[in-house]
This record gives structure tokens, sequence and C-alpha cells, in this order.
């Protein structure tokens, strides 16, 4: 097959999330939320400030950015999933002055805004230094761009991973681990962010505890995001229902030594200015 294309990297993300945007953060499980509240903590838009939102989701940092600029100011969110963009603007109707379009991540749409913020979408860029350059652009002077981005993986739950995707090739397993490169550590990022010309650079993290209520509401909850991605390709080679087996018992057993099914997403939200 080789190596996909960016256009044919972003059509996967666009599709999965388009597929999934009608349960996105709607299964009962509190976290994109949290998350887009804590990174609205970080940017701390203003009364009047303008605010660009990219991969907005269902506006989980959008609307609370928009609650905060109020009248006076403004926010445009994109994001690449159409039914994500609908999903926003039937929920957004007593903010008039939040804008949502269907937009790239990567290409940021022309203008002038005081905070470029990004909430768990640029690890899934196929160039994050292009976006980086563009995003530096669209801020006026003094502007500030805030991203959350994941951080270690809570290492309770790596047996499950692991037996979710263990029929699946190599190739096709979704990491769960940073890896190499800038979102391998904080000290990572920031060197990175420096070195492309970003200055006043800080994080800071937040350790979210996620619940659900047992194996089926964790399948829910999976089917729900991001993690679509293996459950669908688990589907389309008849795989799921034993993989669904086998995860099921591991959830059980974590379910009664623990007296329920938690786990720690670690979350950074880092800060620079351009």
């Amino acid at each position: 097959m080789g190596t996909p294309s960016p256009e044919e990297i972003k059509a996967g993300v666009a599709g999965v999330f388009d597929r999934a945007a009608a349960t996105y953060d709607q299964v009962g499980v509190e976290f994109f939320q949290p998350i887009g509240r804590f990174l609205v903590s970080r940017t701390g838009p203003r009364p009047g400030e303008r605010v660009l939102d990219v991969g907005c989701g269902r506006g989980a940092s959008a609307i609370p950015a928009a609650e905060a600029v109020g009248p006076t100011g403004s926010v445009l969110a994109t994001d690449l999933a159409p039914a994500m963009v609908e999903e926003v603007r039937r929920t957004a109707g007593a903010l008039p002055w939040l804008t949502v379009e269907v937009g790239d991540a990567e290409q940021p749409p022309e203008g002038t805004f005081d905070i470029v913020q990004a909430g768990l979408v640029l690890f899934f860029l196929p160039s994050l230094d292009t976006a980086l350059a563009r995003y530096r652009d669209r801020l006026a002077p003094g502007g500030r761009l805030g991203f959350t981005w994941f951080g270690e993986p809570d290492t309770r739950w790596e047996p499950v991973f692991g037996a979710l995707v263990a029929d699946l090739p190599e190739g096709e397993r979704q990491s769960r681990t940073p890896g190499d490169g800038p979102f391998s550590s904080v000290a990572a990022m920031h060197d990175h962010l420096s070195g492309q010309g970003w200055s006043e650079v800080s994080t800071e993290s937040l350790v979210h505890e996620v619940r659900v209520r047992d194996a089926d509401h964790w399948f829910e909850w999976s089917w729900s995001q991001g993690y679509r991605t293996v459950l669908e390709k688990l589907e389309a080679r008849g795989l799921l229902a034993a993989a669904r087996a086998r995860v099921g018992r591991l959830l059980e057993e974590m379910a009664a030594r623990d007296g329920g099914l938690t786990w720690r997403a670690e979350v950074h939200a880092t800060l620079a200015r351009g």
C-alpha cells in the first residue's frame, strides 16, 4: 500500500471523527470538556479578543473561549470533520460571535488573532512545523498559542490496549506512547518551539481521572472518539468480537480489583508567544 500521503492521512482522520461526531463527548464520560476548559484557562482569552480554535471537535475549548471574549470579541472555530462543525453550530446558537467552519488545522484561515488554540489535535498533523509557522503568521503582536497534548499513558491499562490490538498487524496498531520528537516530553516540546522562534514557552499539566461504568461503557466511549479507528480496523477484518471478549475479561478483573474502571489521563497545556 505504501506510505499514505498527507492528504490521505487528513482524510482518514476527518472520516473517523465525522463518523464519531454524533456521540463524541456525549456518552457520559467526563473528558473533553474538562480538558477544553483547562486549555482556555491557559490561553486566557479576555473580553474583545479574537480567537482561532483549530480542530475544534464539538467545541470543548471554542465555546468557553467564546464565553470569555464576549460579544465584543470573536471566535473562529474550524474542524476537518463536517459533522463536528454542524454539532458546534447546533449547540452554540446563543454565541453569535462564535463562527464555525470546515477547515484544516494545518492550514489556518486568513486573519489576525490574539490567540490560536488547539485542543488535542496537533499530534494528528502530518507537518507540525508547517502549522506552527502559519500560526505565527496569524498571530497579532504579542499574541499567544496554546495547545493540549497527551503525556504518559496510564500503565495499568497497557494490558487492555495490548489485548485489543493483538490480532492486528504490527503496523496498524495505534501507538499509546509519545515516541520520539516534540511530543515525547515537555522538555522536547519546549526545545522544539524555541527552535522555531517561539518565546515565553511554558507548560502546565493536568492529571484527570476518567471513569466508565463497565466494559460496555468503555467500548461505547472508545467508539465515540479517536480510538474508533482501531475498532473500525478490527471490525473490517471480522476480529472485533474476539477482541471485545478478551478485553471484556480484563476489564471485569480490573473492576473487581479496583472497585471501578478509572484511568489517569495526563494532559499538557503548552503556551507560547510568537
